[in-house]
């Protein structure tokens, strides 16, 4: 057997096998680090700091925050985010602008009010329901703005490409007024609005985690695989060199 691995095929081999298995080993290192960001990622969604009392200021908070507020939707504020699937369905997200009660005149907030369903003629926006009236009181998580992707040009009246600040002024227009820079995801409000709830998001690691398992597992395979096929030509070669027996 030790003769085998000294000839040029099986030194090829090996080497090739080693190869294979270090790369296995380094994809199933980068999963298993993949899995772990996931992973913190989902404790910081589902375990999300609660800000205590009545928020009228979000400006700075991490993503995923847990706040509440009271206040009053801005009337004729309402834009729609195109491209924004929910179960398998094309829509939009729907912002308004939110005037927290106790915060400057001037200090807004985007609040993203839910899901609309996208209508039948992709150049015609749909029928969106009227902002509620009066004092609303809202929970919701802290989300980060988008990066701005085109001009918005061509697309129908209040229908912007991105959740981010520069289009939704540009398209709100409401002079005078500053935006906090943080976006409020609505998960329940009183009163309640017409529109779909949208999930906060989910992250689950375990695909990362079964991959991590498989590089292993084909590394093992490899070495196993090299064994086996040692072996056998090891066999192979001790029978074509064992004497033949002769019969008398």
């Amino acid at each position: 057997m030790l003769d085998l691995l000294r000839t040029p095929r099986w030194i090829g081999f090996t080497c090739l096998v080693i190869v294979a298995i270090i790369g296995f080993g380094l994809l199933s290192r980068w999963q298993w680090a993949r899995a772990e960001e996931h992973r913190t990622e989902r404790i910081s969604i589902e375990q999300g700091y609660v800000v205590p009392g009545e928020s009228n200021n979000v400006t700075g908070f991490d993503e995923f925050s847990r706040v509440s507020m009271i206040g009053k939707f801005v009337p004729a504020s309402t834009q729609l985010i195109r491209q924004r699937p929910l179960d398998g369905g094309n829509g939009y997200w729907v912002m308004s602008a939110f005037q927290p009660q106790d915060a400057p005149p001037s200090s807004l907030v985007w609040i993203l009010r839910g899901w609309l369903g996208a209508s039948t003629q992709a150049n015609t926006a749909p029928e969106i329901p009227a902002i509620p009236v009066g004092t609303i009181r809202l929970e919701g998580v802290i989300r980060l703005f988008e990066v701005a992707k085109d001009s918005g040009q061509g697309l129908p009246l209040n229908v912007i490409s991105a959740m981010s600040p520069s289009d939704l002024e540009r398209s709100a227009q409401i002079p005078g007024s500053t935006f906090q820079n943080r976006v409020v995801q609505i998960t329940a409000s009183e009163p309640t609005d017409a529109l779909i709830p949208i999930p906060v998001p989910s992250v689950d690691e375990g695909q990362n985690i079964s991959y991590a398992v498989q590089w292993i597992l084909f590394a093992l395979v490899a070495i196993i695989g090299w064994f086996i096929f040692l072996r056998r030509e090891a066999a192979d070669e001790g029978a074509r060199n064992a004497p033949s027996s002769v019969s008398l």
